[in-house]
């Protein structure tokens, strides 16, 4: 434990080498390391982002690794059960045997494929409207399987396949050794090929020598090897214009720059010193190549090798382990009546606030910009607001409420956070309109406080209501439980009202209004407004405590609402940054919200408790 938190505390701060994992690819634009291409995309075929081998050990192979497996050994790897597909109706459309890992390889689904071409040509023709789930699946399937073929091939131009054994063309080429080359090396050098081939053309076949005879068949290599041009999604070559291009592109007869052909080279090199497994090597060359890439254009190299840290840390993971620990560790504190119990549930609920905080700064870095412009992150910052906002509380109360509050919030966050994090990329870019780093350090670093805020005042609220139904004549700590709904009732309202004035300011100068009553707009109103109209019947003394306790516990579901439920509608400005499949969660936590305010409104009329003043 103690070393995984020395790991995590200076990765990020310390910058080392370059090495493969660092390579810079650019996709969904922007420019990546090569361990994140790695992982999203094994994480979409495999749907992890660790691959377990087909060995008796099972042994796990990191998805940079696999990667580059496949580049260098494309054919074997098209047999590797690489492609996760748990639907068994899919499985039996393309006629696959059903097995207990649903993982299936590349040949196995093609050859499905063939089999039933009819399938995908009626695919083809169906609207999108009329497609059923499985349709959908099947074309994801195919969609797949296209890709990997092309990240398969993606660096074939490198490998040394084709061999000069003849001294005369040796020597003319200007090889020193008999090492075999790529095709990479041939396009580079390729005046001095067409030199030789001229001469090939120029000389009858009856009076080829041996240097001739070992040019038409390089010839015919290499005219095969053309056939993988189509593998253009690896885009590693830097172009002009914050364009990249794949190997295959800058190849395809047009004039390199000096900057193309250098990079080419050192990823000849690397390809080269890899299929050797002579690692070390490999890694100096990819710290060439980056050192190439900083001199020539304005890319911030260092993100590069931060983000390949930052992947394999798994920050948020561990956060919520050590959350999960402390609420055990509180549950028998609270047993057993041991104080030094309770000490150790608050340094494991810190340690993993330390590494939530930790996880958001190196984001912060990475995206040079705040955490909060998509799903994801605004789920991971929300918990991060509710832990701290609990542990403030617990500082001052020290009664491990807020502890119980933080680490049920942060493990909860945390979960749902990672269905979303398994979509793919989470260090994507931003969409236009987000494009500020003024207004996303106000407006919706401001909302998103808000919504942290509120929900914590919403837990609160759940856990007056339960100890006014189970302990209605514990005073003392009821009296505390209200205390620190009112006031988080407080903290919430101005957040949300001040950052929703914000976003109207920002409204205006993006669309050319301040309010719109858009979807988004209309929930952050709802929980200003709701918050207003409980404090307003408390403060005027309509609603008793309980009264103002349940209306506060309804929040979690407004907020839940404007924060998830306004984007299922599709509608509006505001309908980006998300992602889908969020009904099901939504409706499921909106279900518990209702059964668990249902069951405690009829406990307490059972115990004739009065919500309002008579």
């Amino acid at each position: 434990m103690l070393r995984m938190l020395y790991i995590i505390f200076i990765g990020i701060l310390i910058s080392g080498d370059f090495t493969y994992k660092d390579l810079p690819v650019l996709q969904s634009g922007r420019v990546k390391p090569i361990d994140s291409f790695a992982r999203n995309h094994l994480l979409q075929f495999y749907g992890k982002k660790q691959f377990k081998a087909n060995d008796q050990n099972f042994n796990s192979i990191a998805a940079s690794e696999w990667l580059f497996e496949i580049f260098i050994n494309p054919e074997k790897e098209l047999d590797r059960k690489i492609f996760n597909i748990r639907n068994p109706e899919v499985a039996f459309s393309l006629g696959l045997d059903k097995n207990d890992f649903h993982k299936y390889s590349f040949k196995e689904i093609i050859q499905g494929f063939q089999d039933n071409q009819d399938l995908l040509e009626s695919l083809k023709t169906k609207d999108e409207e009329t497609q059923t789930l499985i349709d959908k699946q099947i074309i994801e399937v195919y969609q797949n399987i296209l890709f990997y073929d092309e990240i398969t091939h993606g660096m074939y131009c490198f490998l040394p396949l084709i061999n000069i054994s003849n001294s005369a063309n040796r020597e003319f080429m200007g090889i020193a050794d008999d090492k075999p080359l790529s095709y990479s090396y041939f396009m580079r050098h390729i005046d001095k090929f067409k030199v030789l081939l001229q001469d090939l053309l120029d000389t009858e076949e009856t009076k080829w020598n041996s240097s001739h005879l070992e040019l038409s068949q390089i010839a015919i290599q290499l005219q095969k090897m053309t056939q993988f041009h189509y593998a253009q999604s690896l885009k590693i070559i830097p172009g002009d214009n914050d364009i990249w291009y794949s190997p295959w592109e800058v190849m395809d007869g047009r004039q390199l720059t000096q900057l193309q052909y250098e990079v080419l080279e050192l990823y000849e090199n690397l390809i080269y010193s890899y299929v050797e497994n002579n690692i070390d090597n490999a890694n100096n060359y990819a710290n060439s190549i980056v050192d190439k890439i900083r001199v020539n254009s304005d890319l911030n190299v260092s993100l590069l090798s931060k983000e390949t840290v930052y992947n394999e840390q798994n920050i948020f993971l561990w956060s919520m382990i050590l959350y999960l620990i402390a609420f055990f560790i509180m549950g028998i504190s609270w047993m057993i009546k041991n104080k030094y119990l309770a000490i150790f549930t608050f340094l494991f609920t810190f340690v993993g606030f330390l590494l939530h905080a930790y996880g958001l700064i190196s984001r912060m870095i990475i995206m040079q910009r705040p955490p909060v412009t998509t799903l994801y992150e605004s789920i991971i910052f929300v918990s991060f607001i509710l832990v701290l906002t609990a542990l403030v509380f617990e500082y001052y109360r020290r009664d491990t409420l807020g502890i119980l509050i933080a680490s049920i919030g942060g493990i909860f966050l945390h979960f749902v956070g990672f269905k979303y994090a398994a979509d793919g990329d989470t260090l994507g870019v931003l969409v236009a309109v987000l494009n500020s780093n003024f207004w996303l350090s106000t407006h919706v670093t401001t909302i998103t406080i808000g919504y942290g805020v509120s929900l914590v005042a919403g837990l609160m609220a759940h856990l007056y209501l339960i100890v006014h139904v189970i302990k209605p004549k514990n005073k003392n700590l009821l009296n505390k439980l209200f205390d620190n709904t009112y006031g988080l009732t407080l903290m919430g309202l101005f957040f949300t009202m001040f950052g929703t004035i914000l976003g109207g300011i920002w409204a205006d100068q993006s669309w050319g209004r301040f309010w719109g009553w858009d979807p988004k707009e209309n929930g952050a109103l709802l929980i200003v407004l709701w918050h207003l109209m409980m404090l307003h019947l408390r403060i005027s003394g309509l609603v008793k405590k309980i009264g103002y306790a349940y209306g506060v516990s309804l929040v979690n579901i407004i907020v839940a609402l404007a924060w998830f439920g306004v984007n299922l509608l599709n509608v509006g400005l505001h309908s980006y940054g998300f992602t889908d499949n969020v009904a099901t969660n939504l409706f499921l936590f909106i279900g518990f919200e209702i059964t668990f305010m249902t069951t405690m409104y009829f406990l307490a009329k059972r115990r004739n408790l009065d919500f309002v003043s008579t």
